[in-house]
């Protein structure tokens, strides 16, 4: 196995929706963006794995010390994703800042504290999920109009997956439900899953849905208005819609069996606009 088929191999065990949007992709391109989406997966991947924020400091400042050497003299450390990442962003000369803003984005993953704001969520979803896809339209189409819109689109599936990942990070004793959206609810991080909150519950999710929802009509608005098949980056908004219905389906509820859609659904949702 090639380093760069192993990116697509890790990138299809840890973020499936990213892996089969990119098939999408024109296939000399796919390559470039799995390294993308591997590294992502690298540093979104530390809070999981680590016992305290002080090794996910040190694992973060790892790959920026990595991504500097890259930059430097296109030398990256001995690790295959770092390898593929440094091929990719000399091929597609990648601006050095922009991945170094990704991994400074994790930072916020180590803290166990919510947002203060909602306003912080959403830069937080756009500095991750929507630079990420930024990053991907610049590889699969360079020199395009097109990166506003994927990163509109990378946006609002970001905000779709915190979303989604609500029960997950429940068990977790996790919670990126910003504070103000609590007060206003007048609920805590403590209370908020009580069964005599569940209406202040849905009308959070509900408010973080609209917002996903007005990244993702920007983003598929400036898509009309641009050549056909300029935005390749764009095929995740597929998914984000068929995530965003379906939340709508379950009465706003993310731990209910709609927001799992099968295989072969999120890949009629890809192919069928």
């Amino acid at each position: 196995m090639t380093e760069q088929s192993y990116t697509a191999d890790e990138v299809r065990k840890r973020d499936y929706d990213r892996w089969l949007a990119t098939l999408f992709a024109p296939a000399p391109a796919r390559e470039g963006i799995y390294a993308l989406l591997a590294f992502n997966g690298e540093i979104a991947g530390i809070r999981e794995t680590v016992s305290e924020a002080l090794l996910g400091d040190i694992r973060l400042q790892w790959w920026r010390d990595a991504v500097t050497n890259i930059a430097a003299n296109g030398t990256p450390p001995a690790h295959p994703v770092a390898r593929s990442l440094a091929e990719t962003a000399r091929t597609y000369r990648l601006d050095p800042a922009l991945l170094q803003a990704l991994i400074d984005a994790r930072s916020a993953d180590l803290d166990p504290a919510p947002f203060t704001t909602f306003t912080d969520l959403h830069g937080y979803a756009e500095t991750t999920g929507g630079l990420l896809n930024q990053l991907c339209q610049q590889v699969a189409a360079p020199e395009t109009a097109a990166e506003a819109a994927a990163r509109q689109a990378g946006t609002a599936y970001a905000l779709t997956g915190i979303i989604r990942a609500i029960p997950f990070q429940r068990q977790q004793d996790l919670l990126q439900i910003p504070a103000d959206m609590l007060t206003v609810q007048q609920v805590t991080a403590d209370s908020l899953f009580r069964e005599e909150n569940r209406t202040a519950f849905f009308a959070i999710t509900e408010k973080l849905a609209a917002a996903a929802l007005g990244a993702h009509v920007a983003a598929r608005n400036a898509e009309d208005r641009l050549p056909k098949g300029e935005v390749p980056a764009l095929r995740l908004s597929r998914l984000t819609e068929l995530y965003l219905k379906r939340l709508k389906r379950a009465g706003g509820d993310p731990a209910h069996p709609l927001m799992n859609p099968g295989r072969l659904r999120k890949i009629a949702a890809l192919i069928f606009r």
